[in-house]
């Protein structure tokens, strides 16, 4: 990291770190309670509570409000009990209400964050004051439950196999839960036993959050802040084996043409695979899966990419989803991070298969101008089966991941004009590979440390697929965080990069957009094309202010060298860049009219290249407010002085970045009532023309108690001046060392309804529909060129220098006035029109067995025309070429 950088880390760290603790505090004293043991038998799961065993326990009481009186007494009165059997943790909650009538009785699928009353238990069972299990069920019997990791950090993916039963009467209502001791994490022996606890209800006329064990808004922590539970005698802690074989089979309608020899009218595809749970001992779980099947999860949404960027797109498959806490690496406890790489991100298991242009040029040559060639290509590679273990050893809580794709290969076919078919074959498209994650992080008293490995193995028999990917890319890291006192936390971090390969794959990461070792502005770098091998580390450190009567904040420096790599496993969008961020954040909690709570936050940052050309430097502001009505209101801002650019060209000459501001305004209505309003505007600009503008609504209302519906349309106008077209070799542009780079201005549409609706039955049959209309228009003008390093506003083609013709077909051609020879431009106009839906009825049959029945739907055109942004366009989703695909699937649970 630039000593510069280094140096003011250095020095503002110890300040802060000296800084007087205003208002921090540990809290009120925490309380406890014992848990009653019963024998087998002595209850029935009805919600009723009426039991002897509920009355001879111990309850706990008090339940104190998180908001929106922070510190004060709930205005219901809430009793927890918890019994202890030979199998499961039993507890009963009784939630008063003196207006029993207006308890709410909305219902939802299972793990829907619903705006309803809400009983809540979290159990932290290895008594680790980092990790709790939460279940949590309204009063029409809708379950979700969440794993919480880290003491804040959340996991909603997190599904466990547990029973609840609710009751309403004329007192409120009463939730009863059975919590199987398969489904939690703890060692057994001889007791007594303690866990942490913690109980909350959400009351939904009052709008009041409260816990039994406090949790205010100026003591940091959850899971630290429960209360204990005793449990008597000794417990067995089970070593449970859990099977979850599923069937499916999918139909798939799609267009094509006959004379394709891959196309199927109707495809027919079934399909088998099997889950498994194996309790290894008391504290480790292993999970595997053999042919997962994903078909049930909802589709991405479509989206125009026109940056060399690439899109992130978050997990949503469920055996990668769940227990991902265990593995979460890369981010501090600073409250800003800056273009961090991300260490683990699973999309990259049984992604698209990486080689594109499969066809050879021999198929064309054969296919001459009387055949087709016909290709057939997968949509993603094959999850052959993965496997990870989690849970705890000793001190440390240990995760292992470990996944295997099959070799993916793309078939072709050349046909003759009267159907004979005179070539097929195939060619490898992504090899066999073999993806590995482990990770360990431990507590002793105020200090963490861990640690991560991750690796991608690709067994390269092509050598066109060795010239494309390398054979091997492994990351290693170490993190910590130390608590200085209540308030402040020093964390960091430290990783380091190795990639092997040939010549050709090493070469490719030097060059692509994430690093551009060929800038020609870049003299800290250099391409060397005989390099077999690609390093490079990263660092963070922040000092974090997390608790507090109203002020927090951080600040952290941060670096990563240019030869770091973490995208065959991770996230990574660039390397070669430093930063130091700040964040001051104010919280007012004690509410005063108009206001329930509002807050202020202030952030800034600053970053480098290892070359010292400033890329980024900015400052933002955030405002928000939640209002006595419960409305709510949040606004943020941000400003950036002119910086450098050393990526919009892709590999070429330095620009300079625009000043500019931007805005956001976002306001909610009460989430209480039946029909509610999310609305926002935002908006921005710079100092050469280029801006955005837009806004959006979504319209949620329930007509029913089981029926909702939310229509969400947005629309936002993005005008950008210097849109990447090309770049090619020109003697003639001496300037930019024989290389023209051409921009042109991008006036850009996009517009979106984004439209759901649920309909459930009971909380174990759900309906789900969905559907995603998406309008994208752009129209090139003014195309440009970046004639110089450091230039900001680029001359125009027919305006500032050269000509600029417009041809009858669309293309544009250009004699760039220079002395080069004239070039001519397609027509880059477009027209993007896709609309995305589906339909998912779900059906719990019992605890962990589901039936899914799927319908898909996906339409989709793009179009070279005049760009402009037309409403009937909306009307033609419907006309374009789709796809439909039905999926039945069966899942079984089975448990012993």
């Amino acid at each position: 990291m630039p000593p510069r950088l280094w140096l003011l880390a250095l020095l503002v760290l110890p300040l802060i770190a000296r800084a007087p603790v205003a208002g921090a505090q540990s809290g009120p004293p925490l309380p406890t309670l014992n848990a009653l043991r019963i024998e087998p038998g002595a209850l029935r799961l009805d919600g009723r509570l009426d039991e002897a065993a509920w009355r001879e326990a111990p309850a706990a009481t008090g339940f104190i409000q998180q908001s929106p009186e922070a510190g004060a007494s709930a205005s219901e009165r809430t009793d927890a009990r918890v019994l202890v059997g030979p199998s499961a943790l039993y507890v009963g909650m009784r939630l008063y209400d003196s207006q029993p009538e207006a308890v709410d009785d909305r219902l939802a699928r299972r793990d829907t964050d619903l705006t309803t009353d809400i009983a809540r238990v979290l159990l932290d069972s290895y008594d680790d004051d980092r990790t709790a299990f939460a279940f949590e069920v309204t009063p029409a019997g809708v379950k979700r439950d969440v794993l919480f990791f880290d003491d804040i950090r959340s996991d909603v993916s997190w599904d466990a196999v547990w029973d609840v039963a609710t009751h309403r009467d004329d007192e409120g209502w009463t939730a009863e839960f059975r919590l199987p001791f398969s489904q939690l994490r703890f060692a057994g022996g001889e007791g007594p036993h303690t866990w942490g606890l913690q109980f909350g209800r959400t009351h939904l006329r009052t709008g009041e959050v409260t816990f039994w064990a406090p949790l205010l808004p100026e003591t940091f922590g959850l899971v630290s802040r429960f209360g204990a539970l005793h449990i008597p005698g000794a417990m067995q802690a089970p070593r449970a084996v859990e099977v979850l074989p599923y069937v499916a089979s999918s139909l798939t309608r799609a267009p094509g043409t006959e004379a394709d020899p891959f196309y199927r009218a109707t495809d027919v595809r079934p399909s088998a695979g099997v889950d498994v749970k194996v309790g290894l001992t008391s504290d480790l779980r292993l999970t595997g899966t053999f042919n997962p099947d994903f078909g049930q999860v909802e589709a991405d949404p479509a989206q125009i990419n026109l940056t060399a960027y690439e899109l992130f797109f978050p997990e949503q498959r469920p055996f990668f989803v769940e227990g991902l806490d265990v593995f979460t690496y890369g981010r501090t406890r600073a409250y800003f991070n800056n273009n961090r790489p991300l260490f683990l991100y699973t999309r990259r298991i049984g992604r698209a298969p990486q080689r594109g242009g499969f066809v050879p040029g021999r198929a064309y040559d054969l296919a001459g101008d009387t055949g087709t060639v016909y290709a057939d290509r997968p949509a993603r590679t094959t999850i052959v089966g993965a496997a990870k273990m989690t849970g705890r050893v000793g001190a440390f809580t240990v995760g292992v991941l470990d996944a295997v794709t099959a070799p993916e290969y793309g078939r072709f076919s050349v046909v003759d004009a009267d159907g004979t078919s005179q070539l097929n074959d195939r060619e490898i498209l992504e090899p066999t590979s073999n993806y590995l994650v482990a990770r360990a992080r431990g507590r002793f008293g105020a200090t963490q440390v861990g640690g991560i490995v991750t690796g991608v193995s690709r067994a390269l028999r092509d050598d066109t697929l060795g010239e494309l990917l390398p054979g091997q890319e492994w990351v290693v890291g170490v993190d910590g965080e130390h608590a200085l006192s209540d308030a402040w936390i020093v964390s960091g971090l430290a990783s380091g990069s190795l990639v092997t390969g040939n010549e050709a794959s090493i070469l490719g990461l030097q060059t692509a957009f994430r690093r551009l070792y060929q800038r020609t502005e870049a003299d800290h770098l250099a391409v060397d094309s005989s390099r077999s091998a690609l390093s490079g580390t990263t660092a963070e450190v922040a000092l974090s202010k997390v608790s507090g009567t109203h002020w927090r904040g951080s600040i952290s420096a941060a670096y990563t060298s240019p030869g770091f790599e973490s995208n065959a496993l991770g996230f990574q969008t660039r390397a070669d860049q430093n930063y130091v961020g700040v964040s001051i954040f104010y919280d007012e909690t004690e509410p005063r009219r108009p206001f329930r709570r509002w807050t202020a936050n202030l952030f800034g940052s600053l970053g480098y290249s290892m070359g010292w050309d400033r890329t980024h430097s900015f400052i933002g502001w955030g405002l928000g407010a939640d209002l006595e009505s419960f409305w709510s209101a949040r606004f943020t801002g941000f400003a950036n002085i002119r910086t450098v650019n050393d990526r919009i060209a892709r590999g070429g000459p330095l620009w300079t970045d625009p000043a500019g501001a931007q805005g956001s305004l976002a306001v909610a209505s009460d989430s209480r009532r039946p029909v509610r309003v999310n609305a926002f505007v935002h908006g921005g600009t710079d100092e050469i023309g280029g801006g955005f503008g837009g806004g959006g609504v979504t319209l949620s209302g329930r007509p029913t108690p089981s029926l909702s519906l939310s229509v969400g349309p947005s629309v936002t106008r993005t005008v950008a001046p210097y849109q990447y077209v090309t770049a090619f070799e020109d003697p003639a542009a001496r300037a930019t060392s024989g290389t023209r780079y051409v921009f042109g201005r991008i006036d850009r549409v996009d517009a979106t309804l984004e439209t759901r609706l649920d309909w459930t039955f009971s909380p174990d049959v759900s309906l789900q529909l969905f559907l995603r209309p998406l309008v994208s228009t752009g129209r090139y003008t003014d195309y440009r060129e970046l004639d110089r390093p450091l230039a900001m506003a680029l001359p125009v083609y027919g305006v500032d220098r050269g000509t600029a013709t417009l041809n009858d077909d669309g293309s544009t051609t250009i004699d760039p006035g220079d002395g080069g020879d004239p070039f001519t431009l397609p027509d880059n106009d477009f027209t993007f029109r896709t609309l995305q839906g589906n339909a998912v009825l779900r059906w719990e049959f019992r605890p962990g067995s589901s039936l899914f029945l799927v319908w898909q739907q996906q339409r989709s055109s793009y179009l070279v025309n005049d760009g402009v942004f037309r409403t009937s366009d909306a009307t033609r989703l419907f006309s374009d070429a789709g796809q439909n695909v039905f999926l039945l699937k069966l899942s079984y649970w089975f448990a012993r």
